[in-house]
């Protein structure tokens, strides 16, 4: 059984989790596209927001019972002026990690996160990657992570937005 999960704003992904009802969880296949990061700080759960505007063709995340874990993005760019000649391209950031989330006690946290991949200059990339998803995860997001001089930061894409 697949659930697709979208929502309008992100201060619903935090409402969504933690209310915990309706969602997907560890033992559901999950499949959400998702949406790049407006800059605007909104962090999800532990991980911090993007430093600029970001624009993305498509993408899309997918992550099986079995913690199989697929993310195709397409044109994920930098869409900031401010930028100068770098607006539209990935700039700096060589690489994204994919970082699954799920709501506990303490909130949104990361409870799992895959290798850096390669993002080409256009803004393409994809993961595929087993990973250990804890059993009765609640309302999980899938997030793509920055690895900007070496270091992964914040999100740059994420489901559930």
């Amino acid at each position: 059984m697949k659930r697709l999960i979208r929502i309008a704003a992100p201060a619903a992904v935090l409402a969504l989790c933690l209310a915990g009802s309706g969602t997907a969880s560890a033992d559901d296949e999950f499949e959400a596209p998702l949406t790049a990061c407006l800059a605007n700080k909104t962090a999800i759960g532990d991980v911090g927001s993007c430093g600029k505007i970001w624009k993305l063709k498509s993408g899309k995340a997918e992550l099986d019972e079995h913690g199989s874990l697929e993310v195709k993005v397409q044109g994920l760019v930098l869409n900031d002026t401010t930028v100068g000649e770098f607006n539209g391209t990935p700039d700096g950031v060589d690489a994204v990690a994919a970082a699954v989330l799920c709501n506990g006690p303490d909130g949104l946290k990361v409870v799992a996160q895959t290798e850096a991949m390669p993002l080409s200059k256009k803004g393409d990339a994809k993961i595929k990657a087993k990973v250990s998803v804890p059993a009765g995860c609640v309302g999980p997001v899938i997030v793509l992570r920055e690895r900007y001089e070496g270091k992964i930061g914040g999100w740059l894409a994420a489901t559930g937005l």
